[in-house]
């Protein structure tokens, strides 16, 4: 009897564990999943909206019980209970589902000077912005660009606009230029001014960015504990991304170093998780902090990328021109609206001509531009290739030594092999 009764409840008690490691097991893709919902993201008192997780009560009556927490931030990032003053605001969400590790959302905030009444969206489609916004008039006029384009992606319903979020980011954005600025493309936009305010606070409260990374040291770094080396940041195409460091080592650049390639460089390759977006002002930092810990030279800093990778080749570049000595973006692209910020970065381009993805004429596109901009930039053209021309453009030795050639602010350096303009 008492062997019997043993039994039942040591087997009441594995089907407790299996069901609380099933549980936790399954957290962690549905915390990723879970959406924090403001009513609106613009708002015209000191009292910030009312919000809550979406269809967060049927998450709660479900077998995994959800919590959220919110903390405000104002543009100084104090924290704050009330929106006093008119401007951007954050708020940071911290959403605890079951026994897993929390999880976070960050969302942009703006307050109006003046109370704003009916649908956020119906903002006319000519690019005005009604006076209760409180944007200077003046910039209204010189960022129509900026005005248009946010107001076309909410009105088409592109994924990436999260309206009303995106809203609030433009004018948060819009608030902080001067009306002497120029228009606002990628390097200097909304969005970008977003993401750089975003790390500022993450990083203060620890919850910034990270990507996992490889770091390949070259050959006889251990020999000389003084000497300085190149770094090389090398951006991943999109199908190298996941929880799968492997797909980066066998990815482009990454996978020539694994397969017995020598690089007289640090070569550093981030992956972006499954979760995860490419955050430019924290690639930034990661660069920031190869140099902390590695003997890097600060003049003999690379960037380079393929696909998906090399359109954020152009776009790290664009945003942080002073940063790099040179750039060699492989089948991607960018806005040449913004090529006269690389006038004084040297460019290798790299394109297939037959690539299904990127039209070749957008690679001709950007090279053009930085040209007309006094820039130097250089295009190879593999008429027969298609999209992944990047193991036959990194084995190429002209590449090499025209790139570690280059030096941060100084005039290209031409070397053997450079395609003429």
């Amino acid at each position: 009897m008492r062997a019997a009764l043993a039994g039942l409840i040591l087997g009441v008690l594995g089907t407790v564990i299996v069901l609380q490691m099933m549980r936790r097991s399954e957290v962690a893709p549905i915390a990723n999943e879970v959406t924090y919902h403001f009513n609106t993201c613009v708002f015209g008192k000191s009292d910030f909206p009312d919000s809550d997780i979406e269809n967060g009560r049927l998450l709660r009556r479900s077998l995994v019980p959800v919590q959220a927490s919110v903390r405000f931030f104002d543009t100084q990032y104090n924290e704050v209970k009330t929106a006093e003053k008119p401007g951007r605001y954050g708020a940071v969400v911290r959403i605890d589902l079951g026994d897993g590790a929390p999880t976070y959302r960050f969302i942009t905030l703006y307050r109006t000077p003046a109370r704003v009444r009916g649908d956020i969206t119906s903002i006319p489609t000519t690019a005005q912005i009604p006076a209760e916004f409180g944007i200077d008039p003046a910039i209204i006029r010189s960022q129509q660009i900026e005005i248009g384009s946010v107001i076309q992606d909410i009105l088409i319903g592109y994924e990436d606009s999260k309206s009303p979020e995106s809203v609030a980011i433009l004018l948060a954005g819009l608030s902080e230029m001067s009306p002497g600025d120029p228009p606002a493309y990628l390097s200097h936009s909304a969005e970008i001014r977003n993401e750089k305010w975003w790390f500022g606070l993450e990083m203060r409260l620890g919850l910034e960015t990270e990507y996992r990374h490889l770091v390949d040291l070259p050959k006889g770094y251990e020999a000389d504990p003084v000497k300085r080396w190149p770094l090389i940041l090398f951006l991943h195409h999109a199908d190298a991304g996941g929880p799968d460091i492997s797909l980066v080592r066998n990815c482009a650049l990454a996978g020539l170093i694994h397969r017995g390639m020598e690089v007289p460089a640090i070569v550093v390759s981030p992956q972006r998780g499954d979760a995860q977006l490419w955050d430019i002002p924290a690639l930034n930092h990661l660069i920031d902090e190869t140099e902390s810990q590695y003997r890097v030279d600060p003049d003999h800093v690379y960037l380079t990328g393929v696909s998906a990778g090399g359109d954020l080749t152009w776009d790290i570049a664009l945003t942080y021109p002073d940063r790099f000595a040179a750039i060699v973006p492989m089948s991607g692209e960018s806005d040449p609206r913004d090529a006269a910020r690389l006038r004084d970065v040297p460019v290798w381009v790299f394109q297939g001509g037959k690539d299904p993805y990127v039209p070749p004429a957008l690679a001709s596109q950007m090279v053009d531009a930085v040209r007309q901009a006094g820039g130097h930039a250089h295009l190879t053209f593999y008429p027969d290739a298609g999209h992944d021309c990047w193991d036959e453009a990194y084995s190429t030795d002209a590449l090499w030594t025209w790139l570690f050639a280059q030096k941060r602010g100084q005039p290209e350096a031409s070397t053997p092999g450079l395609p003429s303009p």
